[in-house]
């Protein structure tokens, strides 16, 4: 599987990529019709169980889920997503950041350029208040 691992996500960043430049937050002038953002929407879903998966598989994504964080991060810096669109892709990455241990973080934090270090550290935040939490508190009442 391991071999595999970097042709696949790959593709999969490509579609990630893709997703992030359609979901852009557009002005009046270059609105998608309803069915279009529908489609784009099923697609964002689609993405987070994805992500879902890789982190459920981890055997072979467990050493790049730093960089899987990294590249989302990279992009997500780049556009303002609807906020539809950047709820499910950032739920799909609070899985993947859930594979990351302290080190991955550090490595992040002095690894990426200022300005994505920032949206890094907006993303963690929130991962670490809203989803890490969230999960502590399942895992500590689950029998």
């Amino acid at each position: 599987m391991l071999k595999a691992a970097p042709s696949f996500l790959n593709c999969f960043y490509r579609l990630v990529v893709s997703i992030m430049h359609e979901g852009r937050q557009k002005g009046e002038a270059e609105r998608a019709p309803e069915i279009d953002a529908e489609v784009l929407l099923k697609c964002a879903r689609l993405v987070e169980r994805m992500y879902s998966h890789i982190a459920t598989t981890a055997e072979g994504f467990t050493i790049l889920s730093s960089f899987m964080v990294a590249q989302y991060v990279s992009e997500l810096q780049k556009v303002t997503l609807q906020p539809d669109i950047k709820s499910h892709l950032t739920e799909g990455v609070y899985r993947i950041l859930d594979l990351c241990v302290e080190q991955d973080v550090k490595f992040l934090n002095t690894t990426l350029q200022m300005g994505v270090r920032e949206v890094f550290n907006d993303l963690y935040g929130s991962y670490s208040h809203y989803h890490k939490t969230q999960r502590q508190g399942e895992e500590k009442y689950t029998a």
